[in-house]
């Protein structure tokens, strides 16, 4: 689950696209400082392996968010398809992961979800257990159909960089891009805190809380000045909760899958299929 460039994890900037193709600065001695990791296509040996612990991605994998504030119900749904793609950079070809993100809104709270946003996001994982961000395919939606949205981007192409969306070993302080593509996608986010619990507070919230052992994350982007989010991911599990700031304040947690089974049925696969 992600967005602020388009989705629900944000981010901000601190290097200029030069400087971020220059560094090089291997993860072991950049903790507590800016991280920058060339991207190797010879690093990825099983880039569709994802299982990094704070960040799984295990194919059929479906997590439901939600959130209440004064504007009504949010929901979002993160799935993790068996679908692939191939993305190209620099001559180098390397196979990632489609995820299929999609946020719903309720204005009323009463259980009628109209589809505002649909994503399908790009991750792969390289041998240290880094898990990388190639890009994203974003859509507008409205009760008469999605439109291709602002934010979409494809790693390799017009210049944009993939980027990292979950560290193999986080440290407090580490500081990273997790997508650039110059004045379209810029996000970056800034580990504040590790070894975490976090207590979800919902009713139906996912079973097992309070988790201990988890990561907490600052995320913004350059682009969208004042929108700042944190967000907590948890061994096992990965994103738990997510709290974002931009103008107002609204926190999402996940759910129990179980807890509102009918509901989530009722739309989790009314979308179109992902693009390869």
């Amino acid at each position: 689950m992600t967005r602020l460039a388009h989705h629900r994890i944000f981010h901000h900037t601190l290097l200029a696209a030069a400087a971020i193709a220059a560094i090089s600065i291997p993860q072991q001695l950049a903790a507590g400082g800016v991280i920058s990791i060339p991207f190797n296509a010879s690093n990825f040996s099983n880039p569709l392996t994802i299982n990094n612990p704070l960040l799984p991605m295990v194919p059929g994998t479906v997590q439901t968010y939600k959130a209440e504030g004064p504007d009504g119900c949010e929901v979002d749904v993160f799935e993790v398809t068996n679908e692939e793609k191939t993305i190209t950079i620099g001559g180098s070809s390397i196979q990632v992961r489609v995820i299929h993100d999609v946020g719903y809104e309720d204005p009323e709270c009463n259980g009628t979800l109209e589809k505002h946003e649909e994503t399908f996001d790009w991750h792969a994982q390289d041998n240290a257990g880094n898990v990388w961000y190639f890009g994203e395919d974003t859509r507008n939606c409205t009760p008469a159909g999605c439109t291709p949205g602002e934010g979409s981007w494809e790693a390799g192409v017009d210049g944009a960089k993939p980027g990292i969306i979950m560290l193999a070993h986080p440290d407090n302080g580490d500081q990273y891009y997790q997508e650039f593509y110059a004045g379209h996608a810029e996000d970056q986010a800034k580990v504040t805190g590790v070894d975490v619990t976090v207590i979800l507070k919902r009713e139906d919230a996912w079973p097992g809380s309070p988790f201990t052992g988890c990561l907490k994350t600052k995320e913004w982007s350059r682009l969208s000045p004042g929108d700042v989010e944190q967000k907590y991911y948890c061994p096992g599990i990965g994103n738990v909760a997510v709290d974002e700031h931009h103008g107002k304040e609204l926190r999402f947690e996940l759910v129990d899958p179980e807890a509102d089974a009918a509901a989530d049925s009722a739309f989790r696969f009314r979308t179109v299929p992902p693009r390869r």
